[in-house]
Parts: C-alpha cells; structure tokens; sequence
C-alpha cells in the first residue's frame, strides 16, 4: 500500500500564493492508493475556503481521499455543516452517553443557534481494500470550537471503540489535526485518552499535522508489549511557516520490510517551485 500523506492547505489568507497545479501534478505522479488529509483545510472556516479545499482535493487522481477536521476549520458554528457540504458527508460517530460528556460544544445549544444539525464533531471510519488488504482509517476530533487547542471527548472514543470491535481489518491507521505525542503552544490537552485509545483497538500508526513541522517517531508501551508510530507533515501550502518548508509525505510499501518513507519539501522559486526530496526509510 503507498500512502501520501498531506496536511494544513489553509486555503485563505494564510495559503501561499504560488500556482498549486504544480503541487497537485507532483502528487498525482506518485499515482497513491490512499491519501491522508490531516486538517487545517481552511484559513477561517469559511465557506469558500471550505469549497476551494473541495475543488483541490478534486483534482487529485486517487480515489482513496480521507480528510479530518483542523482547529482552523472550527472557527464558525457551521463548520461542521461545511465540512459535509464541502468534503465529505458520511455517519459520523456520537457520543456513548451524551450524559458524561467533557468536551465543549460537541452539540451546539438548539435554542441559540438555528442549524441543519446540531452535532458538531466529525469522527467517523472509512473502510478501504488495498491490494488485498483490509484498512481501516479512524478519524478522531481533536479540534474544538474557536479555540487553537485540542481536546477529544472520551465517550467518543468509547463509541468509536464499539464501532472498531465490529470489523475485521490487517491494518488500522489514525487520523488526529493534534499530535498525540508531541506538543507546542497549541497542544492535544488530554493525549493520554488517545494513546490508550491507540493501544488498546491496535491502531498501527497515527497521522497528524498542526505544527507545520515535520516528526515521525515510534513509541512502544512496556507495560501493554504494544506499539505505535506517529507520522507528523508539515503544511502542504501555508503561506507563513518559519521552522520548516512545505511538504508533502509518502511512504511506500507501508508497514512492510521494503517500506520506503520519502519527504518532498516544496520551495517556491521565481519561476515557480522546486521539489527537495529526503527519503528516510529503505
């Protein structure tokens, strides 16, 4: 299975104003199974970001696309009827008992706010056959309305690890805006309810963006004889990253013996753009 792995578009004010056709040949070239798009979309969740970030990801030539929601995607109360107008309107998973529940805003007051729907998160799975293997991709929230810090709310993940219980899959992979092992000054605040939740539905390995930086790590639990890798891109297209370039990740061969891993950074140039590539595994 050859995955491609983007994330943080940020169509906006904070998208790079370089031709992005460049961008969307040099992915379709790669010629991916399935694509990973870990949020950021937009620059302000609005709607016409929301639609340019549909007609990008249209263009791309793989028809395996899954994309999760960014904090910059939750700035409006209609984020999520965007998100389902816009990229992709599935059943999304609710919460186990809406009694307990942790997290802000995860349904949005119907005596305030007159909305198509007033269930907020987008976590879902999407199912795929690859080369004869059954993937399953989990998308978990970690956004929260109008605030740049992540959360999850435990009594989804509960309800997602009802769902996961039901299927037989080879390989589990996560998706997460937030980076569940790394922080900075907009960190996941409650982490650990995601590695649990990682260890114990036997998740293979967790993509995420959000800090525009690139980290791929692997994290093995002694108690529990399990373990997991957390792959973090940087932006695919923003247009202010001071730590790092633009990228694009794909890993080939995923999670086999021959598994080659290749980061293609993108640096805008007079003329256009110039593609840097560093192949980590091989």
């Amino acid at each position: 299975m050859n995955i491609l792995h983007i994330t943080d578009i940020h169509f906006g004010p904070y998208h790079w104003q370089v031709d992005d056709g460049l961008i969307i040949d040099r992915i379709n070239n790669f010629a991916p199974d399935i694509i990973l798009n870990t949020g950021d979309l937009t620059s302000d969740s609005l709607s016409e970001e929301f639609r340019q970030a549909r007609d990008f990801l249209a263009k791309l030539e793989c028809k395996n696309i899954v994309s999760i929601m960014g904090n910059h995607d939750k700035y409006s109360k209609r984020s999520h009827e965007m998100f389902r107008e816009y990229i992709y309107d599935g059943d999304f998973v609710k919460p186990k008992d809406v009694t307990k529940l942790s997290k802000k805003k995860v349904f949005i007051n119907s005596k305030t706010a007159i909305l198509q729907d007033y269930f907020t998160e987008i976590n879902y799975l999407r199912e795929f056959e690859i080369k004869g293997k059954k993937i399953l991709v989990i998308c978990v929230e970690t956004s929260q309305y109008q605030d740049d810090d992540g959360r999850v709310e435990p009594q989804i993940l509960d309800a997602l690890s009802d769902e996961i219980a039901k299927r037989q899959f080879d390989q589990a992979l996560l998706l997460t805006h937030h980076s569940v092992l790394s922080t900075d000054e907009c960190p996941l605040i409650n982490s650990q309810r995601v590695v649990d939740f990682i260890h114990k539905n036997q998740i293979q390995a967790s993509f995420c963006g959000h800090t525009h930086e690139l980290e791929m790590v692997e994290v093995k639990d002694l108690v529990r004889g399990t373990k997991f890798r957390q792959f973090m891109c940087g932006s695919l297209s923003s247009l202010n990253i001071p730590r790092e370039s633009n990228m694009f990740c794909t890993y080939e061969n995923f999670g086999s013996q021959n598994e080659i891993i290749t980061v293609t950074r993108i640096l805008p140039t007079d003329s256009g753009v110039e593609f840097n590539q560093t192949i980590i595994g091989g």
